[in-house]
């Protein structure tokens, strides 16, 4: 898991500690490595946001919005709070993850 995110978004200690999650900023923003299967709104067909080869699926929860990377094993979810668009935009945050979610997981897609 990265230490920062960078935008002033640095890891917080999780208690206990995870290997598969960490949390960022102030919200915080969660990042989660590992998780099993699929968000229950996608669908083969869903569109997804492609981010520096990375494609990320949107759904929003209330005023909380999980990206998750359905086309890539293992799966990876950033939930963002609300009050994560006053500390930076979900793009930026995208990009910042994007290095480690292409080193540590791979495309299930042709």
């Amino acid at each position: 898991m990265p230490s920062s995110l960078g935008h002033g978004l640095e890891r917080r200690h999780l208690d206990p500690p995870q290997d598969t999650a960490a949390a960022y900023g102030g919200g915080p923003i969660v990042l989660t490595c590992g998780i099993s299967g699929v968000p229950a709104s996608y669908r083969p067909d869903s569109m997804l946001s492609e981010v520096d080869g990375v494609g990320w699926f949107a759904d929003k929860l209330g005023e909380t919005v999980r990206y998750s990377t359905p086309t890539r094993s293992p799966h990876v979810v950033l939930t963002l709070p609300g009050s994560a668009s006053s500390e930076v935009q979900p793009f930026d945050i995208l990009v910042s993850v994007g290095p480690a979610v292409r080193a540590h997981s791979a495309s299930t897609t042709p």
